[in-house]
């Protein structure tokens, strides 16, 4: 009866150490999921630039633009001052452009930038920002030496002119794609965090509960050795 007893004392030690490892690993288990939990809780999309900025480098002599501006939609427009800045400005370096590759009796119409500014700023997907950045390239383009070497008269310059609005539009456009490419994958990876965080917070609660109950184990356990200890009149160990 010695030898059973020693033997049920035996494995009751054991199973013992077995549930504490296990209530030890739950507990390590509850602190990481909890860590990653508040970590991606308030998780918030990753900032994406929209400065949109392209180069005048990237523009090539050659062929004609793919695509055409679209004409506006003639609403009236509160910033009319400011539109008509981005007009004039647009206007100055065309006029400046012009003059010294064309010549001096290089005229361009006034009216015509006008209402091609004008169409641009009624474009949703273009605006104010869209206008002063293709001007700033413009100006760059026909800063180019084999731009300044190509144009030679008012015909070839109004040529590289549309080309370089076509090819300016066309990589606008992509790049706000870009962005908003980027800005859905981003807001993407932020609602995962955020749902995974709630799923470790369920979790957290569920190993909780285990270690609770590993803990109450350990306590039966202890218990029935003390019995066991007593009812053979030997302390427990």
């Amino acid at each position: 009866m010695s030898v059973l007893n020693k033997v049920e004392g035996g494995y009751l030690q054991l199973l013992r150490v077995l549930v504490l490892a296990m209530a030890t690993l739950v507990l390590v288990c509850a602190a990481i999921f909890g860590a990653r939990a508040l970590m991606n809780y308030n998780a918030k999309p990753k900032a994406v630039s929209e400065d949109i900025a392209i180069s005048a480098a990237s523009f090539h002599l050659g062929s004609e633009p793919e695509e055409k501006e679209a004409e506006g939609d003639g609403k009236n427009d509160v910033h009319a001052a400011e539109h008509a800045k981005l007009a004039d400005s647009l206007l100055a370096v065309i006029k400046k452009h012009g003059k010294a590759l064309a010549g001096p009796t290089f005229e361009v119409d006034k009216t015509e930038v006008h209402n091609f500014v004008e169409a641009a700023l009624g474009e949703e997907d273009l605006g104010d920002k869209f206008v002063a950045t293709q001007t700033a390239y413009i100006d760059q383009v026909f800063a180019r030496a084999d731009v300044v070497k190509h144009v030679k008269n008012s015909e070839t310059f109004y040529e590289t002119l549309n080309k370089a609005f076509g090819d300016y539009r066309k990589a606008y456009l992509a790049e706000k794609e870009r962005i908003s490419g980027e800005k859905a994958v981003a807001e993407g990876e932020a609602s995962s965090k955020q749902v995974e965080a709630a799923q470790s917070i369920y979790l957290i609660g569920a190993l909780f509960s285990a270690f609770i109950l590993l803990v109450l184990l350990i306590v039966l356990i202890r218990i029935e050795r003390s019995i066991r200890s007593i009812s053979v009149g030997k302390p427990a160990v």
